[in-house]
């Protein structure tokens, strides 16, 4: 099956108020917005709580209508928000030969327990944020600079497209710190 005709699936794991439920809806309607055929953003909400693991899924195609709703078990891309999510079994599970992981971290993860025949990107969200005074009460938002790291890597949007859907759902109050820590993420995120 060609890239073109395949659904791309990625799973996003982050903790309680790091944002990744607002990631998933966002890159779903970038992805739309960049010309995808139909996108899907899929959150598991369950007893949430600050600090508990999450997860949240977004599937997109450029030329096939997705029918399934279901959360993605063989992911094409990971978002890790936490690496500390790496210790849970489940999560490290997930990861298989041929996955692209992008982790939030200023340092390369330790990749000895992952499949050998996987991509691993790093971005410094957190870092980012903390710079950029991008902080909400528990503490960084995560989810522009991820998805800004994502749109570099794949090229499946870009920052125009990120500023329009940003502009779009958070106003134009909000848009000039937006765009900061996406542009500094999407030029800054580096595969190890």
């Amino acid at each position: 099956m060609s890239q073109e005709q395949k659904i791309v699936e990625i799973s996003m794991h982050c903790r309680g108020g790091q944002t990744c439920i607002t990631a998933s809806q966002l890159l779903s309607e970038m992805a739309f917005e960049e010309g995808f055929q139909d996108t899907i953003a899929i959150p598991i909400i369950g007893a949430e709580r600050r600090g508990a693991p999450i997860q949240a899924f977004s599937k997109i195609s450029r030329s096939k209508t997705i029918k399934t709703y279901d959360s993605v078990v063989n992911p094409d891309y990971i978002l890790m928000f936490d690496t500390s999510l790496l210790d849970i079994p489940k999560i490290k599970d997930s990861i298989k030969e041929g996955t692209t992981l992008i982790a939030n971290s200023a340092e390369p993860i330790d990749n000895s327990n992952l499949p050998q025949n996987i991509k691993i990107y790093i971005v410094d969200a957190t870092g980012i944020c903390i710079r950029k005074d991008f902080m909400h009460s528990s503490g960084p938002i995560l989810n522009i600079p991820m998805l800004g790291a994502f749109g570099k890597i794949t090229g499946y949007y870009n920052l125009e497209t990120m500023e329009k859907v940003i502009k779009k759902e958070f106003g134009e109050g909000r848009l000039e710190k937006n765009m900061s820590v996406a542009k500094e993420a999407f030029e800054t995120v580096k595969e190890v």
